[in-house]
C-alpha cells in the first residue's frame, strides 16, 4: 500500500530522530546519562561531529542536558503534547478521556497531554482554523474520511515512519488503513473501528408486542416491523426510526448502509463514481417509500440519541460510540435496554456496513512529532490502555487479535463484531470527497423529501460528481 520513500534529511537530523525515538520509547530514561559521543559514533557508524550536531539540537530543545565533566543526560522536564478531541463533549466522555490520559502519563512520565476540547459538529472547522492560524495541535482526532482533505493541503504528517511497525502491521487494510491513505501514504489511523449498525430499543419494541427480531432482518421484515410500530404509536410522540438530518455529510452517509443493501454506494473499487447506478436507483426508491410510509423522527443525531434513550424511538443507525452515549443518558448498561440487530439485508445474507472510524493524525506543524506518534501508538496499540478506553467508548480495537478478549463477549460487542465482518472504509482518498458529499446530501434531501424524479436527480448529480472528481463529466 505504501510507496517506498527516499530520505533527503541530512545525516545528523536522521541521527537526532533516532536518538529522540530512543528517549521517547524509554531506552534512554529521564535523568539518566546517555552513551558517550564516541560510543554513539560507533553505534551509528558516523563521525563524532555528526553526533555532536544531533545532540546540540536535542540540547537546544531541552530534551537533553549537558553537564560539564559528567556527560549528557536526558532531561526530566515534561514534554507537552496538545490533543484536539471531541470526546469531552459529554461528561462521561470527558471522564473516560481524562482517565485514559492519566494512565498514559503514569506510564510515560516525561510526556504531558493537554486536551483541546471541541464538539463533533465543530471539530473539522476548529482544526482547520487552528492549522490556518499556525496553532495546529500535535495530535488531532478526526473521522477517517476527512484525511484526504487535510493531507492534500499538507496539514498532516505521514505516519509510515513515525508509528511503531507493530502498530501498523496489526491493522487491516480495508477496515482501517484505507480510510487514512492519501496518495499511497498513511496520514491517519483508526482510534477504534466504528462500523455503522441498526440498533433497536427493546422497551419500545416490547410495548408494541414485538419480542423477537432476526439478526439481520431482511428489508421487507424491517419494513413490516416499522409498519407495525407506526400503526401502534400513531397517536403518540413515539417513532419507528430516527433519521439524521444535520445538513452535513452525515445526511448521506447515515443512509449509506441502506444503499449498500442494494449493492449501491458512491464509488466502486475502481474509483469510479456510481451514484446513478441501477442499485442506487433501487435503493433510493425503497428509501423514499420507507420514509413516506413509516413514522420517522427526522432531526439531528443528538436529539435522535436522546429520544432513543428515552424510549421514544424504536430503531436508529449509529456507531459503537452509542454505548457510552446512551449509558450516560440512561445510567444503565447498554444491553439492558438496547440491542445491535445489524443492518437489513436485501441481495444476499451478509449484513453490510462501512466504517465511520474515529481516527488520529499528527499535524505537520507539530514540533513534537515523535512524542505525538508515541501517544498514538500507546492509546491505539498498547493492549491495557486501548482496552481500558474501548470497553468504555464501545469502539472496536483496530488490532483484530484484541477482539478475542473476554471483555468483548457481551451482546453489544458481539453485535458490532458481527457487523464488522462485512464492513470496510469508504474510498475517500480523493481530496474532492468532502465537496462530493455536499452534492450527495443535496440529492438525499430532494430524493427523500421532495417530488423530484429519482433517476433524473441521480443522473444530474452523477454528471457533476464526475466533473468534480475527474475535471470532466463522463458522457454515456
Amino acid at each position: 500500500m505504501v510507496a517506498p520513500k527516499v530520505s533527503y534529511n541530512p545525516l545528523y537530523l536522521q541521527v537526532k530522530d533516532v536518538l529522540l525515538k530512543r528517549i521517547v520509547d524509554g531506552s534512554y530514561s529521564p535523568g539518566k546519562i546517555i552513551p558517550s559521543e564516541s560510543r554513539l559514533a560507533d553505534d551509528f557508524g558516523t563521525s563524532i561531529s555528526t553526533i555532536r550536531q544531533a545532540l546540540s539540537i536535542l540540547v537546544a530543545d531541552g530534551i537533553l542536558n549537558k553537564k560539564q565533566g559528567r556527560g549528557t543526560f536526558v532531561s526530566e522536564r515534561k514534554i507537552k503534547i496538545t490533543f484536539l478531541s471531541w470526546i469531552p463533549e459529554t461528561k462521561l466522555g470527558e471522564k473516560n478521556l481524562a482517565d485514559l490520559i492519566d494512565r498514559f502519563e503514569k506510564e510515560n512520565p516525561s510526556i504531558e497531554i493537554e486536551i483541546i476540547p471541541t464538539v463533533y459538529q465543530e471539530a473539522k472547522d476548529s482544526l482547520l482554523k487552528l492549522i490556518t492560524n499556525g496553532n495546529a495541535p500535535d495530535v488531532a482526532q478526526i473521522v477517517s474520511h476527512w484525511t484526504s482533505f487535510f493531507a492534500s493541503m499538507g496539514a498532516f504528517e505521514p505516519l509510515d515512519d513515525l508509528l511503531d511497525t507493530s502498530n501498523l502491521a496489526g491493522r487491516s487494510d480495508d477496515k482501517d488503513l484505507l480510510g487514512g491513505v492519501y496518495q499511497d501514504t498513511i496520514y491517519s489511523v483508526a482510534w477504534g473501528l466504528c462500523p455503522l449498525s441498526l440498533l433497536a430499543n427493546k422497551n419500545v419494541l416490547a410495548e408494541a408486542g414485538i419480542h423477537n427480531l432476526d439478526k439481520p432482518m431482511t428489508l421487507s421484515a424491517f419494513e413490516a416491523v416499522c409498519a407495525r410500530l407506526t400503526s401502534f404509536f400513531a397517536d403518540t410522540e413515539k417513532y419507528a426510526y430516527g433519521l439524521n438530518i444535520l445538513h452535513d455529510e452525515t445526511d448521506f452517509l447515515r443512509i449509506y448502509t441502506f444503499l449498500q443493501a442494494f449493492g449501491g454506494g458512491f464509488i466502486n473499487d475502481r474509483e469510479e463514481v456510481i451514484f446513478n447506478s441501477a442499485e442506487n436507483l433501487a435503493g433510493f426508491t425503497w428509501l423514499r417509500n420507507f420514509v413516506s410510509s413509516a413514522k420517522i423522527l427526522d432531526t439531528d443525531i443528538y436529539t435522535i440519541r436522546e429520544r432513543f434513550a428515552r424510549n421514544d424511538v424504536a430503531f436508529i443507525t449509529d456507531g459503537p460510540w452509542i454505548k457510552y452515549q446512551v449509558e450516560e443518558l440512561t445510567g444503565e448498561p447498554f444491553d439492558r435496554n438496547f440491542m445491535v440487530v445489524l443492518n437489513p439485508v436485501h441481495h444476499g445474507p451478509e449484513s453490510l456496513s462501512w466504517n465511520y472510524n474515529h481516527a488520529l493524525a499528527v499535524c505537520s506543524q507539530s514540533q513534537r512529532k515523535i512524542y505525538a506518534a508515541k501517544f498514538i501508538d500507546a492509546i491505539t496499540n498498547d493492549r491495557s490502555l486501548s482496552n481500558f478506553y474501548f470497553q468504555r467508548s464501545g469502539n472496536l480495537p483496530a488490532n483484530p487479535l484484541y477482539l478475542e478478549g473476554e471483555m468483548y463477549q457481551t451482546d453489544f460487542f458481539r453485535g458490532f463484531k458481527d457487523q464488522l465482518t462485512h464492513s470496510k472504509c469508504l474510498n475517500a482518498g480523493n481530496p474532492m470527497f468532502e465537496k462530493a458529499m455536499v452534492l450527495c446530501m443535496d440529492a438525499v434531501r430532494k430524493l427523500l423529501f421532495g417530488n423530484v424524479d429519482i433517476k433524473k436527480e441521480l443522473d444530474e448529480k452523477e454528471y457533476y460528481l464526475n466533473m468534480l472528481y475527474y475535471d470532466k463529466p463522463v458522457i454515456p
